[in-house]
């Protein structure tokens, strides 16, 4: 299992950089497009749509972003998009954690179209993040994954509170709260970097901290360090739901594509939101 988690990341690792190194904005709104659709077949588990339609729904919604316009950059959809969804995991999400469920849940075509916003958002996001240099769209990308490895490490070592027994008995809220303080250490790590760095200067954090000050921008990494925790959680009720460990078998050793960016939803449009604020 091991061996095939390595070279299924190697692999992926290895797409990433030559999309982006070779693929132009071209290249990359097409890889995005591709893991949005793929994210969409396996959230059509999670709504429990009828089997035969799981695909064409997801390519319908894959086309259906491409047409309406959402990966337009020049476009006023995107920040539409970013609002609703971090409206949606700001406001909505923590009581269905709360209450471990929804009744709005159990209607497919309603949870389909969830799904639809939700990562169309995300994928604006990744688009616009690419548009600012591939060091933005690193910076943004890892804060998640230090996050991942905050909880991870910390939780393995002094977890006992548990986060969320009945979704996710794994986590804890020293996890969590190790997860944060990392992230918001990542964040000035990157300031410090920018500011030393010409070719670093055009990163995330740093145009974060340039908008607002110190005490906003270490409150902004603490909410996406959060909102980090809560996609994962979210993602696991949703499993839960549906009897699923994995999200599908897309990715060997790793489960599926919504595994993989769980985190990702939330973060991603409220980072670039946060942006805009003040724009």
């Amino acid at each position: 299992m091991l061996k095939t988690r390595i070279i299924t990341a190697v692999l992926l690792i290895a797409l990433i950089v030559i999309i982006l190194k070779w693929g132009g904005t071209v290249g990359w709104a097409a890889f995005v497009l591709l893991v949005m659709t793929l994210g969409l077949w396996e959230w059509a588990n999670f709504a429990q749509l009828k089997q035969e339609i799981r695909i064409p729904a997801a390519v319908a919604g894959g086309v259906a972003l491409g047409a309406l316009g959402v990966f337009n950059q020049q476009a006023q959809l995107p920040q539409a998009l970013f609002l609703i969804s971090a409206s949606f995991w700001l406001l909505v999400v923590p009581g269905i954690l709360k209450n471990v469920g929804a009744t709005w849940l159990s209607r497919p075509a309603l949870h389909f179209l969830l799904a639809l916003v939700l990562l169309a958002a995300a994928g604006a996001a990744m688009l616009s993040a690419r548009a600012h240099g591939v060091v933005f769209l690193f910076s943004l990308l890892a804060l998640v994954w230090v996050a991942d490895i905050g909880a991870y490490f910390v939780g393995k070592t002094i977890g006992k509170r548990k986060l969320a027994p009945r979704i996710s008995p794994g986590k804890s809220w020293e996890g969590a709260i190790g997860g944060a303080v990392l992230v918001v250490a990542y964040g000035w790590i990157w300031v410090f970097l920018g500011q030393k760095h010409e070719a670093l200067a055009d990163n995330w954090a740093t145009a974060l901290y340039t908008q607002w000050n110190p005490y906003i921008f270490a409150g902004c990494m603490l909410v996406l360090a959060g909102l980090s925790v809560t996609g994962d959680l979210f993602e696991s009720l949703l499993k839960r739901r549906v009897g699923l460990k994995d999200s599908s078998q897309l990715l060997p050793g790793h489960g599926g594509v919504l595994d993989r960016i769980d985190a990702q939803l939330p973060v991603l449009p409220l980072a670039m939101l946060m942006l805009g604020l003040q724009a």
